[in-house]
């Protein structure tokens, strides 16, 4: 591409060179665009020179990433042209500027296919280039069977032959019907006697590509592959050129190695032994050197050959060598090699006998585990968790136990949960066990599913020799801690009663000292202890009782119903005396059930997804969407899933997350029966930490951050992806929320109802939708067919929601289309879904969302599939709403004030009198503001029959901004409220007062038909003030 010539672009070039910033590039861009666009309108008047140049321009100005929207009928008109120069233009710019959906394409296939069958060889090889860059479908259809014609000539060059199969493969890859399965056999089988290696390596990429889809259509070509291999493998024939520092042509090699991994064995004995002999020289002469790229070279075709022994189930001896082959790799400085080293040795667990060979190099393994890159130390985790077994299970747990002490925090998920399963599986004794899940929780706390404490507690309910021991013997423990020790000691504390400092109100005072910073869902476990406690002190202690009696007075009035309802029924029980050690008789034995850790590792076991390169390889190519097989478990019922998992990016933290509140956060279902006292035990949540808000306020962290399951992380690797992964148990919308009630109903472009299938839901779909409103996980849609289930995380603006996409039937479920129907506030981007969904799996689609404004507008999921006959069209709301990107904030008076006092404009602080209000007490009304993410802040108003709450709203346009909500109600009548809402944003503050108002107010729902697409609402016209200033008459009350 010589430009030297034109003095125009290259001015052109260095102008854009020389701006300052990016502002001076963009006025020069669109100056130059400006130019070529006049210039372009006379068409006639230019040269051939002068539009090659402005063609060239364009291509530069694409490739500084702006958008070039006109000039393609030039660019493509060039292609036509008689001379080399201006035909090299058209095909490289046109190439880069258009795709293959592009209507102008359609204009130059006669073009394109006269230079495909012509005698020119340079435009021969810039037509295939362009067709290979492009594809698309009618490309394919039009152009295959020249481009074939062209690869199975013995009259053209190489240079053209290999461009030709490389065309051939992208047009195949684009449409797989333009390669005809019985004919191609017998002209690959032909191919691939070739003796030009560049030809070879290409026709050999074809190959792959054909294989993996019909390996059983190409048997007749196995023995061509493993000539290749050896001539390569003995040097014959080999040119110079093809022949990198000292190994023949290894990107053939690999090639090779790779398409003979797609057929399932090889019979012929012949071919097998002189496969072997490559594998063995391969093997061999493999070693580690100094020179960087031969090291490449050679470990990419070791690898691959390692994974054809795998795959081709080798000798016990050959496996021997390749185990003591990886040893070495893992033990040398080069990290690279050190990483394939380990994540071999990791696939090489998978076939049979090898175990016990990797295991002499458990020192060295454990050794990775202290590695700089933290990518190896991945791969050491996996290999020891892999290579695992009884004889070195005790080992490796205390080795993990002690990596736990310096591992970050990326690691410690993965880390703590793996350390879990293999404790579980291997354990030499249960007191083993239970002492390893204490240092675990003790070292890694937050991570600790509560799967594994409840598994605690099963095994010292039913084992008499764990229950007379201490659990709670150090001054600063984590809180998972302190819900298990305060259980066990409730329930068993009285056997420890003649030991030294564990006496009744010895072990109460230990307990009481947590009380104070732990959540919610724990103090309702210390209720429970103090109460066991009280009924376990024989005889009676006036003092402790005394102590204890205070505590339940103070929590009658707890603003959590749970912990109040424990602390009213101990208060009262307490004063009955015998009848309180009936109700509180100690726990019976748990029924023997099975492990939900132990279930998640036979799971991985039984999934064989990555017994071969191949496989893993196939997943890959078929869509970006993640894809995971069911395997039914061992006793013929489908495993119960715990709930959803998602593939965490990097970039976020479990931190990160918003929540909404202790009692609306929904508990996962354990196999194991929770520890429960007279009640259920809620699970906590805490909200995100929030560091700045209008550059004013400042919030204190809370004291525990809230972490997800470790089970989330691992899940993919050692859960049951079944078609169940959705929570499949029945959710009940937050309190305080009727389910009958649709407060975005309205503004939805489409209702399942209105939908005429002949297949029906099997859920409410309604109701579904609006427990995702105020939950993170659960299921959207379910029929007969499948089942999706939805799960998001929260940050700030953003969300990312994974969509599960579950076939429930043997069958596969064929023409799966997802479209995203997204408001305009909203960005929403949907990863590709794959056609078809297999049987008995399971898609997973990301689903990426920024939030643009305020708005009560809901996005829409057009999801359509095919069963058999029947075609499935639903159309379901998305529970993309307002409040989820609301931040709940806790102000102090100080700081709230001076923020009300500040908006007195109008349109900012707006008031309405509701009326038609549903009747819900105070405390009620608190629970749903929580589950909107609204948090009440008591001490703020004087007033006892009056709400005041914070929030912050994030979006792309206000970023963090201050909300406040304040809500004056009548007791003489619950029907009707005062609602004040204020915000820096005059959108915002209409939106939230909508908002909430829709939930306040009982509005009797029909099943109407679909509305009009929705429309952004518009700002009321100002209305006179009904009252006086609010903030006054708030900073009065105070």
């Amino acid at each position: 591409m010589a430009l030297s010539g034109m003095r125009g672009l290259s001015v052109f070039i260095s102008d854009i060179r020389n701006c300052h910033n990016k502002e001076q590039e963009r006025l020069r861009v669109d100056k130059e665009l400006g130019n070529i666009r006049t210039r372009f309108k006379n068409e006639k008047g230019l040269s051939p020179y002068e539009k090659k140049k402005y063609v060239w321009k364009m291509l530069y100005i694409y490739m500084l990433g702006y958008d070039v929207d006109f000039g393609h009928m030039e660019t493509v008109s060039l292609i036509s042209a008689p001379k080399y120069p201006e035909k090299q233009v058209g095909y490289i710019v046109t190439s880069c500027l258009l795709n293959e959906n592009n209507d102008f394409l359609r204009m130059v296939i006669n073009t394109v296919r006269n230079d495909i069958i012509g005698r020119n060889e340079t435009f021969q090889c810039l037509a295939l280039t362009m067709v290979g860059n492009i594809g698309g479908k009618e490309f394919s259809e039009s152009l295959a069977p020249d481009v074939q014609k062209l690869l199975i000539s013995s009259s053209c060059r190489p240079v053209v032959r290999k461009k030709a199969a490389l065309c051939l493969l992208r047009l195949y890859r684009k449409n797989p019907d333009v390669v005809n399965i019985d004919g191609w056999a017998d002209r690959m089988a032909q191919l691939l006697d070739e003796r030009d290696l560049g030809v070879l390596t290409s026709v050999m990429s074809l190959f792959v590509s054909l294989v993996s889809n019909n390996a059983e259509a190409y048997w007749n070509c196995l023995p061509k592959c493993v000539r290749i291999l050896e001539r390569l493998a003995r040097n014959q024939d080999i040119p110079q050129e093809y022949t990198y520092y000292g190994i023949p042509s290894p990107w053939l090699q690999v090639k090779t190695m790779r398409a003979l991994q797609y057929f399932p064995t090889i019979e012929d004995p012949n071919a097998r032994r002189a496969l072997f002999e490559v594998l063995q020289r391969i093997l061999m002469g493999t070693d580690v050197v100094k020179n960087v790229n031969k090291n490449n070279a050679s470990h990419a075709v070791l690898f691959e050959a390692l994974a054809l022994v795998m795959h081709l189930d080798a000798e016990k001896e050959m496996m021997s060598q390749c185990v003591a082959l990886l040893g070495k790799f893992i033990a040398v400085r080069e990290p690279n090699i050190r990483y394939l080293g380990l994540e071999n040795m990791t696939r090489m667990l998978l076939v049979t006998d090898v175990q016990d060979i990797i295991k002499r190099h458990q020192a060295q393994i454990i050794t990775s585990l202290k590695d700089p890159d933290i990518s190896i130390r991945r791969r050491a985790l996996d290999l020891l968790y892999g290579m695992c077994d009884v004889t070195n299970a005790k080992e490796i747990v205390e080795e993990l136990l002690q990596y736990l002490n310096t591992a970050e925090f990326a690691m410690r998920e993965e880390l703590s949960l793996k350390a879990a399963i293999l404790a579980e599986k291997f354990a030499p004794g249960l007191s083993w066990y239970v002492d390893v899940i204490l240092q675990l929780i003790d070292k890694a706390g937050d991570f600790v599913s509560d799967d594994i404490w409840y598994r605690v507690v099963q095994f010292v309910t039913n084992n008499e020799d764990l229950q007379a021991r201490e659990y709670l013997d150090k001054p600063a423990i984590h809180e998972t801690m302190v819900k298990v020790s305060a259980y066990l000691l409730g329930e068993y504390g009285h056997l420890l009663a003649r030991r030294p400092g564990c006496s009744p109100k010895e072990l109460f005072a230990i307990i009481n000292d947590k009380l104070p910073t732990v959540s919610t869902s724990t103090v309702a476990i210390l209720l429970s202890t103090y109460a066991k406690i009280l009924m376990h002190t024989q005889p009676p202690d006036v003092g402790l009782q005394q102590q204890i009696l205070t505590i339940f007075k103070k929590y009658e009035s707890y603003i959590d119903v749970e912990i109040q309802q424990r602390a009213v029924e101990y208060f009262e029980l307490s004063r009955k005396g015998s009848a309180l050690a009936d109700v509180l008789a100690e726990m019976p034995k748990f029924p023997e059930r099975e492990s939900a850790l132990l279930k998640k590792a036979e799971d991985a076991e039984v999934d064989t997804a990555e017994q071969s390169a191949i496989k893993l390889r196939s997943q890959q190519q078929t869509s970006s969407a993640l894809v995971i097989a069911d395997h039914p478990s061992a006793n013929g019922s489908a495993p119960a899933a715990n709930h959803l998992t998602l593939v965490k990016m990097p970039s976020q933290t479990v931190s990160d997350i918003q929540e909404s509140s202790a009692t609306y956060e929904e508990a996962p279902n354990p196999p194991v029966e929770a520890p429960k006292e007279n009640g259920p035990v809620e699970v906590e949540s805490n909200a995100t930490n929030i560091t700045e808000i209008n550059n004013e306020i400042k919030v204190e962290p809370p004291s525990t951050s809230r972490s997800t399951s470790p089970a989330d992380l691992l899940a993919d690797l050692l859960g049951p992806l079944a078609i169940e992964a959705p929570p499949a148990v029945e959710q009940h919308p937050a309190q305080g929320l009727d389910t009958n009630q649709s407060p975005v109903g309205d503004l939805a472009l489409a209702t399942l109802e209105d939908q005429s299938n002949s297949v029906q839901p099997i859920v409410n779909v309604e109701e579904k939708f609006h427990i995702l409103c105020t939950k993170d996980s659960g299921v959207l849609y379910e029929d007969p067919h499948i089942q999706i289930g939805l799960k998001a995380e929260w940050r700030a603006h953003h969300g990312r929601l994974v969509l599960f996409l579950g076939n429930k039937n043997t069958s596969p479920l064929m023409s799966v289309r997802a479209l995203i129907l997204p408001p305009s506030h909203l960005k929403m981007e949907l990863s590709s879904v794959p056609d078809t969904i297999p049987p008995r799996a399971q898609v997973q689609v990301p689903l990426e969302v920024a939030n643009l404004r305020a708005s009560r507008d809901v996005a829409v999921l057009d999801f359509s599939y095919t069963f058999g006959t029947a075609l499935v069209d639903a159309k379901l709301r998305l529970p993309v709403v307002l409040n989820k990107f609301l931040q709940p904030i806790t102000l102090t008076p100080d700081e709230f004030f001076p923020q009300w006092k500040a908006l007195t404009v109008h349109s900012l602080k707006v008031q309405e009198v509701v009326k038609g209000v549903k009747p819900m007490p105070l405390p009620e009304m608190t629970n749903l503001f929580l589950s909107l993410h609204l948090a009440v802040a008591p001490g703020l108003d004087n007033n006892p029959n009056n709400l005041v709450a914070c929030t912050t709203f994030f979006s792309e346009a206000t970023r963090a901004m201050l909300c406040l909500i304040r809500v004056e109600t009548d007791p003489q009548d619950r029907t009707q409220l005062r609602l004040t809402v204020a915000s820096g944003d005059q959108y915002l503050t209409f939106e939230l007062k909508e908002f909430i108002k829709e939930h306040l107010i009982d509005i009797p729902r029909t099943q109407a038909a679909p509305p009009p697409a929705a429309v952004q609402p518009q700002l009321p016209a100002a209305a006179p003030a009904t009252y006086n200033d609010p903030g006054a008459m708030l900073a009065g009350l105070l």
